[in-house]
C-alpha cells in the first residue's frame, strides 16, 4: 500500500523538524565548545599577562590594580637574570646535542639498515617513555653521584683513585644535559623514524653508483632530504627542553643551577618571605613568547615538507642499506644505548627500592635487600591517598580531554571545509597550549582561581583543569587526524534518516574514532600520572599525587620510599600503555 500524500507530508515535516532540532543542538554545542576552550586556554594566559604588568608592591598581583612594567625591569636588571638565561641556553643546546644526534643515528640504523634484532631494539627504545623524568633523574643520581654513585664507585676501584669522590659529577650542567638528552631520544626517534622509513632509496643508490661511500651519501643526500623533518624536530624539542622542570629541578637544585622553569617555581615557593608572583609572571611571559615564536617556526616548516617529498607512485622501492663489516658494531651501539638509557636506570631504581637506605650494590648491601618497602608503603595513609588522587586525576583528565578533543575535532573538520572562521578560531586556540610550558600553565591557574569566585583552588579539580588544558592540543590533533579519514556522507545519511546530531555523533562518528580515542585516553592518563610541574604549582597536602609525593620524599631524604613509589608508578604506566594497545588490538580483531 503506497503512502498517502498526507503521510508523506507528515514524514517530511518530521524530518524537517528533526534537522532543525539537530541544527540548533549542534550550534549550541559549538558555542559551548568555543566558550569552554577559550576559557581553559585564553583566560589563564590573559591573567598571566595581566599579572606580569601589575604592581606587586605590598600586594599580590591579583589584588592590585596598578599597571607597571616594574616586573620586567626587575627581571632584566637583576644580576641573577643573565646566569638564568645563559644556563637555559646551555642546558637547551647541550640536551639537544646529546639527544638529537642519538635519535637520528638510531632512526637511520633501525629504519634504513639491515642490522639484526631491529624490531626488538626499536621496542626497547620506547621503554623510557614509561619512566617519568623525575625518576630518571633519581636513577642517574644513584649511578653518577660523585660519592656513592655506582659508576663512580666502580671507577674509583678500577682506577685506584684516592678519596671518596669519583671522576663523574651528575650535579652539573653537563650532567643535566646528559640526562635530559637521553630523555629526548624516544620522542625524537618517533618523529624522525617515519621520515627515514618513507624515503625513496633510489637517490642514495645513485649516490653510491657515483662512487660515494655510506658516510658521504648520508651527509650529502640523506640528511639534506631530511632537513625539514630534522629542523622541525629541533625546534619542537627546543620548546620541550625550555619547559622541562623535573631534571633541572632535581639536579639543578643540588648544583645551584637555575634555568627559567626552576626560577619560576622557586619564585613562587620562596623559603624566605612572600612568593614573588610578579617576577614569576614576567619570567612565564618571556617563556611563553619564546615558545610561541618557536612553535610558529615549527608550523611553517611542517606546512611545507611536501617540497622535499621523494615518494612517488612510480618506482618507489623501500630498501635497506647493507653495512657489511659495520653491522656488528652498529648492533652493539644500539644495544649499548638500550643498556645505558633503559636497563641501568630501571635496575638502579629497583635496587634502591629493596634497600632500607641507599648503598651501592655489594655483598653486604645484597644481604640487606628486602621487599618490605612494597608492603609497608600501603600502611601509610598519605601514600594511599596520593595513589587514589593520582588514579582519580588520570581518569578525570583523560575523560574530560577526550570529550573536548572529539568536539573540537568535529567542528574543525566539518566546519572548516565550509570556510567557517569559527572552525579556524577553534583550531588555533585549541593548539595554543602546545606552546605553553606546563609550569606556566600552573602559574596562570593560580592567578585565575585565587581571584575568581570558583571554589576549586586547593582541590584536585584545579590540577585536572590545568592538565586538561595542557593535553588538549595533542589530543585534538590526534582525533582531528582520525576524523579527516571519515567521510561526512556517513553522518549526513544518518541525519537524513531522522537521527539527531547527538545520536549520529554517538552511534556513527565516535565508534569510527574509537581507535584514536583509546590511544589518546591512555596517552593522557599516563602523562597525567607522571606530570610534576603543574602538580607542584597547584597541590596542597590534601591533593598530593604520586609525582609530588616522590618529589617530597626525595627532598626529605626518603630515598628508598621514593624508589618504591617510583617503581609502582612505572609499572602502572607500562600497564596502562599495554592495556591501551590490547584494547586497540581487540577492537581491530572484532571489527575484522
Amino acid at each position: 500500500m503506497s503512502p498517502t500524500p498526507t503521510t508523506l507530508a507528515n514524514n517530511a515535516q518530521i524530518r524537517h523538524w528533526s534537522l532543525a532540532r539537530s541544527f540548533s543542538i549542534r550550534n549550541l554545542t559549538l558555542g559551548l565548545t568555543i566558550a569552554v576552550v577559550s576559557y581553559l586556554v585564553l583566560v589563564p594566559l590573559f591573567m598571566l599577562l595581566s599579572a606580569s604588568v601589575t604592581s606587586t608592591e605590598d600586594k599580590l598581583p591579583f589584588e592590585s590594580t596598578v599597571t607597571t612594567l616594574a616586573n620586567y625591569a626587575a627581571v632584566f636588571t637583576s644580576p641573577s637574570t643573565l646566569p638564568i638565561f645563559l644556563n637555559t641556553l646551555l642546558f637547551t643546546a647541550g640536551s639537544l646535542a646529546v639527544g638529537l644526534p642519538l635519535a637520528i643515528l638510531l632512526a637511520w640504523l633501525l629504519e634504513r639498515t639491515a642490522i639484526p634484532a631491529r624490531t626488538w631494539i626499536a621496542i626497547l627504545i620506547f621503554v623510557p617513555m614509561t619512566i617519568p623524568s623525575l625518576l630518571s633523574a633519581i636513577a642517574w643520581i644513584q649511578l653518577l653521584d660523585p660519592r656513592i654513585g655506582l659508576v663512580n664507585v666502580v671507577l674509583r676501584g678500577v682506577l685506584g683513585m684516592p678519596g671518596d669522590t669519583g671522576p663523574l659529577d651528575i650535579y652539573s650542567l653537563s650532567g643535566m644535559c646528559f640526562v635530559q638528552g637521553l630523555r629526548l631520544v624516544p620522542s625524537a626517534y618517533l618523529m624522525i623514524a617515519a621520515s627515514f622509513r618513507a624515503m625513496d632509496p633510489s637517490l642514495e643508490e645513485q649516490s653510491a653508483m657515483a662512487g660515494r661511500n655510506i658516510a658521504q651519501t648520508t651527509m650529502r643526500v640523506t640528511l639534506p632530504i631530511m632537513r625539514p623533518a630534522l629542523l622541525a624536530a629541533l625546534i619542537y624539542f627546543i620548546i620541550v627542553v625550555i619547559e622541562s622542570f623535573d631534571i633541572p629541578g632535581l639536579l639543578g637544585f643540588t648544583a645551584r643551577i637555575r634555568v627559567l622553569s626552576t626560577a619560576i617555581y622557586w619564585a613562587t615557593h620562596s623559603e624566605v618571605g612572600l612568593p614573588d608572583y610578579g617576577l614569576a609572571s614576567a619570567l612565564g611571559t618571556i617563556i611563553l613568547a619564546a615558545a610561541l615564536l618557536l612553535m610558529w617556526l615549527y608550523q611553517r616548516l611542517t606546512a611545507h615538507q611536501e617540497r622535499f617529498a621523494t615518494i612517488t607512485g612510480k618506482g618507489y622501492r623501500p630498501r635497506q642499506v647493507r653495512l657489511g663489516a659495520w653491522t656488528a658494531p652498529a648492533a652493539v651501539f644500539c644495544l649499548l644505548y638500550v643498556l645505558i638509557a633503559v636497563l641501568l636506570p630501571f635496575l638502579m631504581l629497583l635496587w634502591t627500592s629493596v634497600q632500607p637506605f641507599y648503598a651501592p650494590p655489594s655483598a653486604e648491601s645484597l644481604a640487606r635487600a628486602s621487599f618490605e618497602g612494597y608492603t609497608n608503603i600501603w600502611r601509610d595513609g598519605s601514600i594511599v591517598r596520593a595513589l587514589w588522587n593520582t588514579a582519580l586525576l588520570a581518569l578525570v583528565t583523560s575523560a574530560a580531554t577526550i570529550v573536548l578533543a572529539v568536539l573540537v575535532s568535529w567542528f574543525v573538520v566539518r566546519r572548516r571545509s565550509k570556510g567557517s572562521w569559527l572552525a579556524n578560531y577553534l583550531a588555533t586556540v585549541s593548539f595554543l597550549p602546545q606552546c605553553v610550558p606546563s609550569i606556566v600553565i600552573g602559574l596562570a591557574m593560580i592567578f585565575v582561581y585565587v581571584r575568581f569566585p570558583i571554589p576549586i583552588y586547593g582541590t584536585l579539580w584545579i590540577i585536572a583543569l590545568a592538565m586538561t588544558t595542557r593535553y588538549l592540543a595533542y589530543s585534538s590533533r590526534a582525533t582531528t587526524a582520525a576524523l579527516m579519514q571519515v567521510h561526512g556522507e556517513l553522518e549526513e545519511a544518518s541525519q537524513m534518516s531522522g537521527a539527531p546530531w547527538t545520536r549520529t555523533l554517538r552511534r556513527i562518528t565516535m565508534p569510527l574514532l574509537a581507535p584514536a580515542m583509546i590511544n589518546v585516553f591512555f596517552w593522557v592518563a599516563v602523562h597525567a600520572m607522571q606530570e610534576l610541574s603543574m602538580a607542584l604549582m597547584l597541590y596542597n597536602p590534601d591533593t598530593v599525587v604520586v609525582s609530588t609525593m616522590i618529589w617530597s620524599m626525595w627532598q626529605n631524604g626518603k630515598t628508598a620510599d621514593a624508589a618504591v613509589l617510583g617503581v609502582i608508578l612505572i609499572l602502572l604506566s607500562a600497564l596502562l600503555l599495554l592495556g591501551g594497545q590490547a584494547v586497540s588490538y581487540l577492537r581491530r580483531s572484532s571489527d575484522a
